[in-house]
């Protein structure tokens, strides 16, 4: 399941999910089709409270991030130049904005799935954080000591069948194939069993668990630190969440 494929009139790659999930896939990000989207399901209150955020989310915010992520799936676009199968490893991933395929043809965004370099976000100290940041940005693509960090949100309609949870397996399995990634971060905040299980299904285990570490709002939150390992067994016995 690591080929990729391209749309026949746009010739944007895509990732499909497996059954009984195929009618999503996962497509680089598009500003003309996912700012409002995006602004609609991050200002829902089943996403934003797991997001960190305590103001609302606007289409200025929506248009800068996106315009940020394309840069480096826009690269690893250019660098595939039509690769169905893997070929020389890609530094960073092409795809990360999910959509549900429509019986008309149309696609509807429903989530972000983003499989990235760390940006060691845990870490307070501004400087030791730079430096890991910076020493892993320089690393080669195919580098399998490159420390990788995935995060995703989905709508919440969507949530609670296992979509997110059969998507970051895809990720995975992507990964692994295009970009040989032996290493991945993840991270929820403590509550979110939902985002917690996602990561369970797919062979993230429990590494840390820092309590009253991120300031949201007036509240303090405790932060659950997940990582994933090269040669993880995937639980796919039940899909049920995310």
């Amino acid at each position: 399941m690591a080929n990729l494929e391209y749309n026949a009139k746009t010739g944007e790659p895509f990732l499909r999910l497996a059954p009984p999930f195929s009618n999503f896939i996962i497509t680089p990000p598009r500003i003309e089709d996912d700012v409002d989207a995006s602004v609609e399901i991050m200002n829902d209150p089943f996403v934003y409270k797991w997001m960190g955020r305590t103001t609302p989310y606007n289409a200025e915010l929506a248009e800068r991030w996106i315009r940020t992520v394309k840069v480096e799936t826009d690269a690893a676009v250019e660098k595939l130049k039509g690769a169905t199968e893997p070929g020389s490893a890609l530094s960073a991933c092409p795809v990360r904005h999910m959509r549900e395929e429509l019986a008309d043809g149309k696609t509807v965004f429903v989530g972000d799935v983003g499989l990235v370099r760390s940006g060691w976000t845990e870490i307070v100290d501004a400087e030791e954080r730079a430096r890991l940041v910076a020493a892993n940005a320089a690393r080669l693509a195919g580098d399998p000591e490159i420390v990788w960090h995935i995060g995703y949100y989905l709508a919440p309609g969507q949530q609670g069948r296992g979509l997110m949870t059969a998507a970051v397996k895809r990720m995975i399995e992507f990964g692994v194939a295009w970009m040989n990634v032996k290493y991945i971060k993840s991270s929820a905040f403590e509550g979110n069993h939902g985002s917690l299980k996602v990561q369970q299904k797919n062979g993230f285990v429990e590494v840390d668990k820092l309590v009253d570490h991120v300031q949201v709002g007036e509240e303090r939150r405790t932060l659950v630190l997940m990582e994933w390992r090269a040669g993880t067994r995937v639980d796919d016995t039940d899909l049920a969440y995310g």
